[in-house]
């Protein structure tokens, strides 16, 4: 017998602008129906200027009864973070050097969809150095194949099908590979994303997709729709998690 997935959560990251620069926010809950089980509220703010040097990172995070605040601010090759919870015990402030080029989670993402890999060998492999832990992590991402899947209301959409390697640390399960599938356009939008937790397994599908505020009619699969760029102003995704019935 097959696993029974069930919606487990709902995660919204949207593209703005703070004064010239891109302000990235990721904002992620659990259904409110499983708060007994487990309960996440949590908000990530991430700034960006527009030639893709990392700004700051915000993270405001209530898990279960206990709510941390930490804040990343990037100045020359140095992370400088401060970090408090509701248990004032754990409240600290670090500093690190971090490597060139890197980025924390947040801006990752909109990096990654900006490295055009549509026209990648399949097996191609790309890195990026992600700041995490209080330190620099290597992921390696690859393209493995293209391949149409239908999300969970039967759309269909020509996709990339991805890999990517794990920092340790994270929820994930180190050395198992976290596969993620873009659409194949210039856009580059995750479409689903599948990998395994230490706590099983966990599936994030696309549900929906606005731009200015208002739904697209595009339809995003559509190879032969050319948007100049990929992450505008007033720019969203929700995607739910989904996760196996206990």
């Amino acid at each position: 017998m097959g696993k029974v997935w069930i919606k487990a959560g709902e995660a919204t990251f949207s593209v703005g602008e703070e004064g010239d620069n891109y302000l990235f926010t990721v904002k992620a809950k659990n259904m409110p129906g499983l708060d007994w089980l487990y309960r996440l509220r949590t908000v990530h703010e991430a700034g960006m200027t527009k030639q893709m040097k990392p700004l700051f990172l915000r993270a405001y995070t209530i898990e279960h009864k206990s709510r941390t605040d930490t804040e990343y601010l990037y100045k020359g090759n140095h992370i400088y973070k401060k970090f408090s919870s509701s248990d004032n015990s754990k409240s600290k402030d670090t500093s690190y050097v971090h490597t060139p080029c890197s980025w924390d989670i947040i801006n990752a993402v909109y990096i990654a969809r900006n490295i055009n890999i549509r026209n990648a060998k399949a097996g191609e492999r790309f890195t990026f150095y992600i700041n995490f832990n209080d330190s620099t992590h290597t992921i390696y991402g690859k393209v493995l194949k293209r391949e149409r899947i239908k999300n969970r209301e039967g759309e269909e959409f020509d996709c990339l099908k991805c890999s990517a390697t794990v920092a340790s640390g994270t929820i994930f399960t180190e050395g198992k590979p976290v596969y993620v599938w873009i659409t194949d356009d210039v856009r580059q939008i995750p479409v689903l994303v599948e990998s395994q937790i230490k706590i099983g397994a966990v599936k994030v599908y696309l549900y929906d997709y606005k731009r200015g505020g208002a739904r697209t009619n595009d339809k995003i699969y559509n190879k032969n729709v050319v948007i100049k760029n990929p992450s505008p102003p007033s720019f969203s995704i929700t995607a739910q998690l989904s996760a196996p019935a206990l």
